[in-house]
């Protein structure tokens, strides 16, 4: 019996998350039988089938706006509003436009030298003391070559860290305009869609009350 009452419980949650799927279309479609059962079979009047059918372009219009405005939200595009204040704001004067001249000059000098000391065998060179300098030069030599692969080094593993870093921030930026565009087909222009059902279905009512009096009838 505990199994049965789970297995129920579980049937309801997922009938629930599949109604709350389709909330839109059905709550478009609600709306639009209120408007026709209460005009049609509860007033059956020509002035209340057309003015249902205006309630119901006005409501159409006002989704279709805010469908619209959400996704231009979502992309950043200006409004009508600001477009018409930045055009009025552009409007050419009478006095002429003077663009003051200016100028800058800037200098940048950097100079990096390295000076690397060679040891000489002597004025008056021996065997031993040749022997000692050129060890000693070798020595310099592995430093500096040991120097040299550490800076090589170092400067691959910047590399491959930045060019990760510059990987990770595409496929994040992919993946945010990914987000908005599915957000923009599957909110903005569903509300807009809403608002063209309703706005068609207002058209028609408030077009031939009439005739739909007399189907009902």
């Amino acid at each position: 019996m505990q199994n049965i009452g789970t297995h129920i419980i579980r049937w309801l949650r997922r009938a629930l998350a599949w109604l709350v799927r389709a909330r839109l279309p059905m709550f478009t479609a609600l709306v639009v039988l209120l408007a026709f059962t209460t005009s049609l079979s509860y007033w059956q009047t020509e002035p209340a089938v057309r003015i249902s059918g205006l309630l119901l372009q006005v409501l159409g219009i006002a989704a279709a706006a805010v469908g619209i405005r959400d996704t231009r939200r979502m992309f950043g595009k200006p409004s009508f509003l600001e477009q018409l204040r930045v055009w009025f704001k552009a409007v050419p004067g009478l006095k002429p436009h003077t663009v003051p001249a200016s100028g800058s000059a800037t200098l940048s000098m950097s100079t990096s030298a390295k000076a690397h000391v060679r040891r000489g065998a002597g004025a008056n060179p021996t065997l031993e003391s040749r022997l000692s300098a050129a060890e000693a030069n070798l020595n310099v030599l592995y430093e500096r070559a040991d120097a040299a692969e550490s800076a090589f080094d170092k400067h691959v593993r910047t590399s491959e860290q930045r060019f990760r870093e510059e990987v990770d921030a595409r496929k994040e930026a992919d993946r945010q305009l990914h987000l908005k565009i599915e957000a923009a087909s599957t909110d903005g222009l569903h509300l807009a869609a809403v608002g063209v059902v309703w706005l068609a279905c207002g058209v028609v009512m408030s077009t031939v009350p009439n005739e739909l009096l007399n189907l009902v009838r």
